[in-house]
């Protein structure tokens, strides 16, 4: 199971001008975007692909990350941009946070049963291979689980269309309903993307806090 991510801060979009000593200086503009970012041998971030499917190098990391050698994670990351002289573009990346995107899984996986704590969708939007999702809990202290049940796979093999049923596992635990949390989640799709499957429709289920059941239904068009 993956533990709530919490909040890493709203999303930064101003674009500052600042004088000093009679020259003009520019702070470009701070963006949060999910991200796939990849490692080195050494674990550490070297470059990142955009949910537009742009591949940019990390110029710079301010958070020191590390990860598995040689692998790659799903990030919610505030970056910076720079076009160096040579035209290449890069990123400095000032903040990040991990995504909840563990690979649905079939209901018999969850030997201990499927919860279904309440949670709220505030965005969800399709990226390059994931669903995008920002959900808000009740929480207080304790760390609350989340993952992807996968309900239903129907495929039409004379068409290339497989239809998906997924839903949101949470477990709050004993936490307290006390404030407002956030959770960054990205449900990866692309192994529903099989030889043969030209469109997927991703339908996503979960538990509301007014205690109805919410669909969201989504196509995904694989590049292969």
């Amino acid at each position: 199971m993956y533990p709530m991510i919490r909040n890493i801060g709203a999303v930064l979009t101003l674009c500052l001008l600042f004088t000093a000593c009679g020259e003009d200086y520019f702070v470009p503009s701070m963006k949060q975007d999910y991200l796939t970012a990849y490692s080195s041998a050494s674990g550490e971030l070297t470059s990142v692909v955009t949910d537009k499917g742009v591949h940019l190098p990390v110029l710079s990391d301010a958070t020191h990350s590390s990860i598995k050698a040689d692998s790659l994670v799903r990030i919610v990351c505030n970056y910076t941009e720079e076009t160096d002289n040579n035209g290449t573009t890069g990123i400095h990346i000032n903040a990040l946070s991990g995504t909840v995107s563990p690979i649905p899984q079939p209901a018999e996986k969850f030997t201990d049963g499927i919860k279904t704590d309440a949670a709220d969708v505030l965005s969800i939007w399709m990226g390059l291979d994931y669903l995008n999702c920002i959900v808000e809990v009740k929480a207080q202290n304790k760390t609350h689980y989340f993952h992807f049940v996968e309900e239903t796979v129907e495929t039409d093999e004379a068409t290339g269309h497989r239809t998906v049923s997924l839903l949101l596992y949470h477990d709050a635990g004993s936490d307290l309903q006390a404030y407002t949390q956030r959770a960054y989640l990205s449900i990866p799709l692309r192994t529903y993307a099989t030889e043969g499957i030209s469109t997927v429709t991703v339908r996503f289920s979960l538990h509301t806090s007014e205690g109805e059941v919410k669909t969201y239904t989504y196509d995904y068009n694989p590049i292969n």
